[in-house]
């Protein structure tokens, strides 16, 4: 039972509002609200289970970026993530965001958290949500990733930011791989410790979307489909005594049944921009959608290359991140995931 406070009641009425923008694009305008915005590839960590680490041409005219989310919201897009890479690396990162809530975006960010103490206030002023990746709840997390201290450093930043702004929506995230699965339940303790809430999913593996000199495929590292089932099996079983979960009954269950088969929506739902303004073709990743930063948005949306992109995802289910899935099973108005995503709103 929650105590309708004023947080309580303007989460409700986000909830409402991004309930109101799923129906509205599905039934009436047919066109993307959301943005999913790698602004920077550029990253310190060495995070074997990312895809988007590496060198690619990013835009620094921070005029333009502002410009491309005056298009958006003008065309209805309602929110924004910002990630990377790391999006603290940025130097204009709190200019954008700051442009970004002006307009009336919901905004939030994906984090390594090394970070955090040098900008956890700014973050807690501009951001409406945040999502800190965590692989392992100790030390052992510096090693995974590349950067003595990391640890820490998240630690000390999630506490600060939680005494400055208890109401800032903080998530964890952690990629469920060969490499961490046996910290799942440490991971939950660590969550529940700090009262924040955390979020599990697979690893998406295949070509890394940018040049580097390590680690040119992610491959290997998502468990085994026996040890994912007893792995999300787990979690499955946990959730119903931690509401500190954040997936759905309905994700999780895709994963411990051994099948993760779904109709994938995501382009009807968002774009994704690359840092040098390209919106991603995750069908034909050699050819994007167009470029924010040199055309106008709504020939993006409305061309053809859009439409055929969101009719022919409905028939693949490759990507197996929470993002994805959750927002396509939203989609298909899947009862269970609305009233878990209405829980994660108001909570």
């Amino acid at each position: 039972m929650y105590l309708l406070t004023p947080h309580i009641l303007r989460r409700f009425w986000l909830f409402l509002g991004a309930t109101s923008c799923v129906l509205k694009s599905r039934f009436f305008t047919h066109r993307p609200f959301f943005i999913s915005h790698v602004i920077t590839s550029r990253c310190f960590a060495k995070c074997p289970t990312c895809l988007w680490r590496g060198q690619s041409i990013e835009q620094y005219d921070t005029t333009k970026i502002i410009k491309f989310y005056q298009q958006a919201r003008n065309l209805g897009f309602v929110s924004t993530t910002i990630w990377g890479g790391e999006p603290l690396l940025r130097e204009d990162l709190f200019e954008i965001l700051g442009e970004c809530k002006k307009l009336g975006m919901i905004v939030g960010i994906i984090t390594n958290g090394y970070l955090l103490p040098q900008y956890y206030e700014l973050l807690s002023k501009y951001l409406d949500f945040l999502i800190v990746s965590i692989d392992i709840p100790d030390e052992k997390h510096d090693q995974l990733r590349g950067v003595p201290g990391m640890f820490n450093n998240l630690l000390f930043g999630l506490k600060q930011i939680r005494g400055i702004n208890p109401y800032l929506k903080v998530f964890i995230n952690s990629v469920v791989s060969e490499l961490n699965y046996k910290y799942v339940r440490k991971l939950i303790d660590f969550a529940e410790d700090l009262s924040l809430s955390i979020t599990f999913e697979s690893v998406n593996q295949g070509p890394v979307e940018f040049p580097r000199q390590e680690g040119k495929t992610v491959v290997d590292l998502r468990l085994s489909p026996e040890k994912e089932r007893e792995v999300f099996n787990l979690i499955y079983q946990l959730k119903k005594k931690h509401s500190s979960i954040n997936n759905s009954r309905s994700y999780l269950k895709l994963f411990k049944g051994g099948e993760v088969r779904y109709i994938c929506h995501a382009p009807e739902i968002s774009i994704r921009v690359y840092p040098d303004g390209s919106v991603v073709n995750c069908q034909d990743r050699t050819r994007s959608i167009g470029n924010v930063f040199e055309e106008n948005l709504v020939d993006i949306i409305f061309s053809p290359q859009m439409k055929r992109l969101q009719k022919k995802a409905h028939s693949c289910s490759q990507c197996v991140d929470s993002g994805v899935i959750e927002s396509s099973l939203f989609w298909n108005i899947n009862f269970e995931v609305m009233a878990n995503s209405m829980r994660l709103f108001i909570k």
